[in-house]
């Protein structure tokens, strides 16, 4: 007689594997985001598909840069997405892929204070139990809203609504920790997001842009990497902006 405990893992087996099918028919480069139970960005987690609260490399994942299932994705796999799909510069993507263990699972990145944080520009704190992956569109709005006249999101931008998360962080968080290396951090991927998303244009990313990359995880239809390559200096110097900008 087949007991039910059986019969749950026969219809999980099956469940999975009409999810994987579809997906393992993609080209890589088609654009698919993993949605409900069978998605989690939770540290450790079992779910099918892994995902972090960094938008730039979920979008990679999204598109089969990363490996879909966003599982055991090597520091050489890391390495190759970000130069060539971003053009960032190989002294930066060597100083992001060398904190990573290798291989290591997009869920990882979502341990507090490795590479989520507090105060993040589209993010809730963890301190408020939202999943690390979900996009807070209270906080999209408000930084959408913050477009100069041309319908960009420059440094100043940006800039001023760091420093507004900080303030929110911590009137809001009792457990808000915005030390040097969250602060770091912070600062660091609103760089990357005018210098690697908004591909240099103008110190800028355009308000569709952002929401392609930072609400649906998405490569624009139209996106065009920086000629130049986004380096470490680059980083260091845009985030230098956005500090004083946030001050």
């Amino acid at each position: 007689m087949v007991s039910f405990t059986q019969t749950l893992v026969a219809a999980a087996a099956v469940v999975a594997a009409a999810l994987t099918t579809p997906v393992e028919a993609l080209q890589v480069g088609d654009y698919f985001r993993p949605s409900g139970t069978i998605v989690s960005a939770q540290p450790n987690t079992t779910a099918l598909f892994r995902r972090s609260p960094c938008p730039a490399l979920n979008t990679l994942a999204n598109h089969g840069y990363l490996p879909r299932n966003g599982q055991n994705i090597s520091r050489a796999k890391f390495t190759e997405a970000l130069m060539t799909r971003f053009n960032i510069a190989a002294d930066l993507t060597a100083f992001f892929v060398n904190a990573l263990p290798d291989p290591v699972s997009l869920d990882i990145l979502s341990t507090h204070n490795f590479i989520e944080h507090d105060a993040s520009l589209v993010h809730s704190d963890v301190y408020f139990k939202h999943p690390p992956n979900a996009v807070n569109m209270t906080l999209v709005a408000d930084l959408l809203s913050r477009k100069n006249s041309e319908g960009r999101i420059g440094l100043q931008e940006v800039g001023q609504a760091r420093k507004e998360r900080l303030a929110a962080c911590r009137a809001n968080n009792p457990q808000c920790d915005f030390s040097a290396s969250p602060a770091a951090r912070a600062f660091g991927e609103a760089a990357l997001l005018i210098g690697g998303l908004g591909a240099g244009q103008n110190d800028s990313i355009s308000v569709a842009h952002a929401v392609s990359f930072l609400v649906h995880e998405k490569f624009p239809s139209d996106f065009v990497k920086t000629v130049t390559p986004f380096s470490l200096a680059g980083l260091q110097a845009y985030s230098a902006k956005l500090q004083a900008y946030a001050a």
